[in-house]
């Protein structure tokens, strides 16, 4: 028993230090091209009209490296998602500039200013607020107000089929939310630019699982990897509604009501389940890094089941030239990680890259980023 047992170990002992080494990747598809996160690293790669493949990677520094207490747990979480929301807003921005205009190379975003010696977007901010406030009211206020509008058509005599303060309510409420959220991935999946979107989503979670398992980043070894990855944001919403539908039939019940008017009681309700986004953000980023961690536990598999399903509709089989894009930027932001790692690499070389790189092609682009 104790000679099989260091055979699997031994075995297991390659990936395991592998794993350990790398630095956390992750990313997002944007028009005609990919975002790749690092610890160091903010990379953008597009493929331009013209076929070449331009780049923006710029030094990264997450709000928790500043203020400690943000990589605490259930902190990092709502972090992330905050930092993953503006990231993101920027890379589409950016793609779009590049993927639909012939500008010049060494141009960027002339909506960008300075302040105190950064770059501030003023309207990708805006674009921010304005996102954040749709998707308040879509998948927060909707259901919450047509579970709210079920229980009072169901009830009689003036109560509720669904009273405010019952978890029956709050079920209803995420069954609603859940309804939503998939129905919405259906109906942006018929567009053609969203499909194409979907396979860049492919080629990048191919990347990521390339580097993981210690690969050399050429297209051979991506093609084959899964279009599926236990850390993709669309199984992180999955699980936050999950979580927002338990702690809210846990919690919520027990908050007393502040007028006995439904409707009063209902708005009042609402408004005390914003603020908790935030940690129930937190619980379920916690519940989807130790999925990513113990991938092959049976507990774990049954759990991440639901996003991972979910992702054949967020994901399509990429093209070789979306898988070049995808690893342009994601040897960028390598780059950037061993720049970090080196301790004679001089300032020059750490510090943010602000001009545009462009390539012929993926060849030309593998051989200069190394």
């Amino acid at each position: 028993m104790q000679s099989r047992r260091m055979r699997i170990l031994k075995a297991a002992l390659p990936s395991l230090l592998i794993a350990a080494t790398k630095p956390m990747v992750g990313g997002q598809a944007v028009i005609e091209g990919v975002m790749m996160r690092s610890p160091h690293s903010f990379s953008v790669a597009v493929r331009r009209p013209d076929k070449s493949i331009v780049v923006r990677e710029r030094e990264w520094l997450s709000f928790s490296q500043k203020l400690s207490f943000l990589r605490w747990p259930l902190f990092r979480g709502a972090t992330m998602l905050v930092e993953s929301l503006y990231n993101g807003m920027s890379a589409l921005q950016f793609s779009a500039e590049q993927a639909m205009n012939d500008v010049d190379s060494k141009a960027l975003s002339t909506t960008e200013t300075k302040v105190d010696g950064k770059k501030l977007d003023m309207t990708l901010l805006g674009t921010m607020v304005v996102s954040m406030a749709l998707g308040v009211l879509l998948f927060k206020a909707v259901p919450h107000l047509a579970a709210f509008a079920l229980g009072e058509f169901l009830g009689h005599d003036g109560h509720s089929a669904l009273p405010i303060t019952s978890s029956a309510f709050h079920l209803v409420d995420g069954a609603i939310k859940m309804s939503i959220f998939v129905g919405y991935i259906l109906l942006i999946s018929r567009f053609s630019d969203v499909k194409r979107i979907f396979m860049y989503h492919g080629a990048e979670h191919k990347s990521v699982h390339a580097f993981e398992k210690g690969l050399d980043l050429d297209v051979a070894n991506t093609r084959i990897q899964s279009t599926a990855h236990p850390r993709c944001g669309t199984s992180l919403i999955l699980m936050v509604i999950a979580v927002s539908i338990l702690v809210f039939a846990v919690v919520l019940p027990w908050i007393p009501p502040v007028s006995s008017n439904n409707i009063i009681q209902s708005l009042f309700t609402l408004a005390i389940k914003l603020p908790l986004m935030l940690p129930i953000a937190g619980i379920a980023y916690e519940f989807q890094r130790a999925a990513a961690k113990y991938p092959n536990n049976v507990l774990v598999k049954i759990f991440i089941t639901p996003g991972m399903l979910m992702q054949r509709l967020t994901t399509t089989e990429p093209t070789d030239d979306q898988l070049e894009v995808s690893l342009t930027a994601l040897r960028k932001a390598v780059w950037r990680e061993s720049m970090a790692q080196e301790e004679n690499a001089s300032e020059t070389e750490k510090a943010a890259v602000d001009e545009l790189e462009v390539y012929a092609n993926f060849a030309e682009a593998k051989a200069a980023i190394a």
